[in-house]
């Protein structure tokens, strides 16, 4: 069922100008903005409902269906009784109760739990039942990947589980689990959302009758047409099929994304980018400070999470309170909070010897011995008080963490989903949104490995980034919340999207082209101040031997900021490096083993040969980020190759590692000879021979590779690295054997076609330079001895992972 295009409905008001179009129908209207118009829509609705031509709407989600209802119901609460709103899986269920009387519909909560009892229940026998898959029976990732197999196996198929080679292994145990847990469905009287429409299906597909009083009369409307699971779409089939043979006018539209061009030119979107996770929620509650302190309502206001983060919606009720922002998070359960949970851990509810009064002594006693700690967090008091209460109510520990915990606000800004964010009212449009977590890999989600049970082939490894979003419907369903979500907006209203990619994350595609907004985190005057931070003392030195072995990168953290190589360096927390460095680390890897003296060939075929034996997609955090970093260490290399074969180098060594000592005059300022000697250790990418200029001695060239942006030629200049390259080159005797350094270069590799495929820049060879650099190390050195590590407010910042410990950072000065 191809379904026609057009995603805004209007009256056929020209119907001479069509014979097709049947009077009092509507069509739609391919011009039409990129989401039809709710309210506009409900005007022609009731314009043509009465008792005489009911009318029927379809939509994919229950919480468009309230939305509907509730247009309905506000425009014209005399006819809604005649307009019926239903979803693909209501009417399944209206269906089936014709036949079962006693059935019931699971909610996730309810299907995820007993998935999760079956599982426990199969860990007895897992050597039989789960021979390949008995390590992750009981982890939350393996029941979120059955869950995921349980519907896609009833959408994929009328026939049930598969059967055949496509079930042979992991398959086949899969197989035997969906029989035990749809047995389990059958003797509960139970039934599960995928199941109950796939069973719908069946009975109509068999010729049975639909449910009474579900088949469409008058006028059926099928909302955001392509925006149905394969088996919802199969059922909306059938539907569609028996109101056309009652004479019934039925209405399509797509939910298709907007053009590129669309969003980018929308002046209300804009992008914060903020360097890290941390301050996410702060810049968050400083856009709605903003907006309120502009005399906005803070219920029209929102803050939208695309996919459920615990501590996100932690940080964001926090950051609230600081900035007396009113934020009404959504409801919790008693046993979501951190303060409840640390309380159960102390009780040992497991011990079945334990009697419910004694659980409540204890949970009574472990209040009164931490009260302290809540001074100050009246919230937190609050749900462990409800949890108490629950306790004493006689409740066990199990129901009592169910409980919904107490709101912390009745009114103000919203904290909401994607798609109940779409769901808002067409009367009652958002004035401000602010979406958090637009990062690939949350926001769109991706698939970032082959499942468990899936028997298809792994997408190829040349598949494009493109190939790759085209099949994901994580993906898809995304782009079409995103869209509808700018449509709820009001005309003057404003989006913005607030990404945080540290080292290794890409920002979300889906905000490319946002103009791009600036904001300063500062504490807002209602604010208390921030209070001081008592500094650490210690009488053990964090280099006790006075000794250090220090390399480029090691220095060059120094110069940007003490502070953060007093943790780096000084206590050893080194994070990890992220996508970026991790891509560059295997381009270096490539040309190594290309460029290693003696190499038999040197050819564009063995350095491609080269990146498929060396490269490492498990080295990445995300399978689309190893896809996009593999398209562009191709480009790098390609265009490198270009470049070299022109220039033909006699390359005499690659990553040379050097170890050599500094002279005394590095060690410190009084220069005494018994001070702890000093060393400089590190490898260079590449040296080469160049012509002599004349005289017997040869001239080296220092090749570092670079697969990041170029610096300025006033940085390469003065760029510490090159210096110490120079002067290890200098001082190892391996390097000494070959010739004088006369060149230091940094090859800047680049995937844009359109500049130069490798951009050299050089730094001179004075004839000081040696003694500078000695200079300059020695007093870096002395520095870091004194333990004087200090942040450095100009730094970079962008992949310092401790911004919540830095003083010139607002989430640094908030730490307690």
């Amino acid at each position: 069922m191809r379904l026609s295009q057009g995603l805004r409905y209007r009256r056929a008001h020209d119907e001479a100008t069509d014979p097709h179009a049947s009077p009092g129908s509507l069509m739609a209207d391919p011009s039409g903005p990129a989401r039809e118009n709710r309210a506009a829509l409900a005007e022609l609705v009731l314009a043509e409902a009465d008792a005489a031509t009911p009318f029927a709407v379809l939509t994919p989600r229950a919480s468009s269906a309230r939305a509907w209802r509730s247009e309905f119901l506000r425009r014209a609460p005399q006819l809604s009784g005649f307009i019926r709103v239903l979803t693909p899986l209501g009417f399944a269920l209206a269906v089936l109760r014709e036949e079962h009387q006693e059935i019931t519909l699971l909610t996730n909560a309810q299907r995820r739990s007993l998935v999760t009892e079956l599982l426990r229940s199969d860990a007895a026998n897992a050597a039989s039942l789960w021979p390949t898959q008995r390590p992750f029976l009981l982890g939350p990732a393996f029941v979120d990947e059955v869950l995921r197999e349980l519907s896609r196996r009833v959408d994929a198929s009328t026939a049930g589980p598969t059967s055949g080679p496509a079930a042979l292994g992991r398959g086949s145990e899969l197989d035997a689990f969906i029989r035990r847990y749809e047995a389990e469905l059958s003797v509960r009287a139970l039934v599960d959302a995928p199941r109950a429409v796939r069973s719908a299906l069946d009975r109509l597909l068999r010729g049975g009758p639909a449910s009474e009083g579900f088949d469409p009369v008058g006028h059926l409307i099928i909302e955001q047409a392509n925006g149905y699971s394969a088996g919802s779409a199969a059922l909306v089939a059938v539907i569609v099929d028996r109101a056309r043979r009652l004479g019934t006018t039925v209405t399509f539209s797509t939910d298709a994304p907007p053009p590129a061009d669309t969003v980018i030119d929308d002046d209300r979107c804009s992008m914060l980018r903020v360097h890290h996770p941390a301050v996410e929620a702060d810049a968050a509650v400083s856009v709605i400070r903003s907006w309120l302190d502009a005399g906005r309502d803070p219920t029209r206001l929102a803050v939208v999470l695309p996919q459920p983060d615990p501590v996100l919606l932690s940080e964001l009720a926090s950051a609230s309170a600081r900035s007396h922002v009113p934020l009404v998070v959504p409801g919790t359960r008693i046993g979501d909070h951190r303060i409840v949970d640390d309380c159960v851990r102390a009780l040992s509810p497991t011990d079945e010897t334990i009697t419910h009064a004694e659980l409540v002594r204890r949970a009574c006693t472990w209040w009164e011995t931490n009260a302290a700690r809540l001074i100050g967090d009246n919230y937190a008091v609050g749900v462990l008080s409800a949890f108490l209460r629950a306790l004493l109510d006689g409740e066990p520990i199990e129901a009592a963490l169910t409980r919904p915990a107490p709101p912390r606000v009745a009114s103000g800004v919203t904290v909401v989903s994607l798609d109940d964010a779409v769901a808002r009212p067409s009367d009652q449009p958002w004035h401000g949104v602010v979406i958090v977590g637009c990062v690939d890999g949350r926001f769109p989600r991706r698939r970032v490995r082959q499942p468990w049970f899936r028997n298809d082939p792994p997408p190829p490894s040349d598949a494009s980034m493109e190939d790759l979003q085209s099949e994901d419907e994580l993906v898809e369903h995304d782009r079409l919340r995103l869209a509808e979500l700018r449509a709820a907006v009001a005309t003057d209203g404003s989006v913005v999207a607030i990404a945080a990619p540290v080292g290794g994350v890409l920002p979300s595609p889906f905000i490319d082209g946002w103009r791009r907004e600036e904001l300063s985190l500062l504490l807002v005057a209602a604010a208390p101040p921030p209070r001081p931070q008592s500094e650490t003392v210690s009488d053990v030195a964090v280099f006790p031997s006075g000794s250090l072995r220090l390399s480029a990168t090691q220095l060059t953290t120094f110069e940007d900021c003490s502070w953060r190589y007093g943790f780096e360096y000084g206590l050893g927390l080194r994070g990890a490096g992220g996508a970026p460095a991790t891509a560059g680390s295997l381009v270096h890897e490539v040309l190594e083993h290309f460029l290693e003296p003696g190499a038999v060939e040197r050819s564009r075929e063995r350095l491609l040969t080269l990146i498929d034996q060396l490269w490492r997609d498990d080295e990445f955090p995300y399978a689309a980020q190893a896809l996009d970093y593999r398209r562009r260490a191709e480009q790098w290399l390609g265009n490198w190759w270009d470049f070299f074969r022109q220039t033909s180098p006699d390359v005499r060594l690659t990553e040379h590692r050097f170890d050599v000592p500094l002279p005394v005059s590095a060690h410190g300022d009084s220069g005494r000879a018994d001070t702890p000697a000093h060393t400089l250790v590190g490898s260079i990418d590449r040296i080469d021979v160049v012509a002599p200029r004349g005289d017997d001695v040869e001239r080296l060239r220092i090749v570092d590779y670079k697969t990041g942006s170029p610096k300025s030629q006033a940085e390469v200049d003065d760029d510490l690295q090159l210096a110490i390259y120079h002067y290890a080159a200098v001082n190892d005797p391996d390097v000494r054997k070959l010739g004088v350094p006369e060149r230091l270069e940094l090859h800047y590799l680049q995937d844009d076609a359109s500049k130069e495929r490798v951009k050299v820049l050089s730094r001179f060879v004075s004839l000081d330079l040696e003694e500078a650099t000695v200079a300059r190390i020695g007093h870096l050195a002395t520095s870091i001895l004194s333990e004087h590590y200090e942040p450095n407010p100009d730094a970079n910042c962008d992949y310092c992972a401790f911004h919540t410990l830095c003083s010139t950072k607002l989430q640094g000065r908030q730490v307690r």
